[in-house]
């Protein structure tokens, strides 16, 4: 489907959309459907590849028959990851409204676009589930204000009626650094005994929240720990999966 911005679109289809339609977060456009357009609606929910990786969403590439380049040989903790689309254009915007200029109003587009993909591909959850959120970094904490992934961990707890539980997990000040120059096996070394869940999760389900999925190593860091503390099945949805093309290092 040919956004109108982007590609050649018929006139009749664009002829009729309300004037006081406000406009898509993404394109501008006059959207009567919401925050985004259809077009760009379309546009982030369609899916990359068919073949996706189960256990961390990672649209793989055609030549990935035997094993997850991110997931290796049995090494992530998680029973399975959902997206709400992968980070590149255009939803690559999204995240940067959110997380850099610190627009909140797009948790509730991301939090919608995580929730329908859930219902989607996600399993089944019972009520005991417990709803965890990355921790923040301090330093990136105190830059932007919030943690991205609590805000939409809030979200997205209440729309599937579970408990959110948003400082049950400490983060080891030896983490205190930014991970996003280190490549996929630094990135899990450096993540090794990163989290300490606080509080016993008595065999409960988890479903942990982030903004961006990289390599998988925070989330696998944190579903161990929470493994450690007595979980039952650890889950993840995510806003938003980098792609295969932006994590072979």
């Amino acid at each position: 489907m040919a956004h109108p911005q982007f590609g050649r679109e018929s006139l009749h289809r664009l002829v009729g959309l309300p004037l006081l339609a406000r406009p898509c977060m993404l394109c501008g456009l006059r959207s009567p459907s919401g925050a985004l357009c259809r077009w760009c609606r379309h546009a982030l929910l369609r899916p990359v590849h068919d073949l996706r990786c189960p256990r961390c969403a990672l649209a793989l590439p055609p030549l990935a028959l035997l094993a997850c380049p991110d997931c290796g040989a049995g090494q992530f903790s998680l029973q399975a990851t959902v997206a709400g689309f992968d980070y590149e254009h255009p939803g690559d915007m999204l995240i940067h409204a959110f997380k850099i200029s610190r627009r909140l109003e797009v948790a509730a587009v991301l939090a919608e676009l995580m929730l329908q993909q859930w219902r989607r591909y996600g399993p089944a959850l019972d009520d005991g589930c417990r709803v965890i959120a990355v921790p923040s970094q301090r330093d990136a904490l105190r830059r932007r204000g919030f943690n991205p992934a609590a805000v939409l961990a809030q979200r997205v707890a209440r729309r599937l009626g579970l408990a959110a539980c948003l400082h049950v997990v400490a983060l080891s000040p030896r983490q205190d650094v930014a991970q996003k120059f280190l490549g996929r096996q630094a990135r899990r070394q450096a993540m090794r005994g990163a989290f300490q869940v606080l509080e016993p999760l008595d065999g409960r389900a988890v479903l942990l929240i982030d903004d961006v999925l990289t390599t998988g190593a925070t989330l696998d860091a944190l579903a161990r720990a929470c493994r450690v503390a007595g979980a039952g099945p650890v889950y993840a949805l995510v806003a938003a999966r980098a792609p295969w093309k932006s994590t072979r290092f």
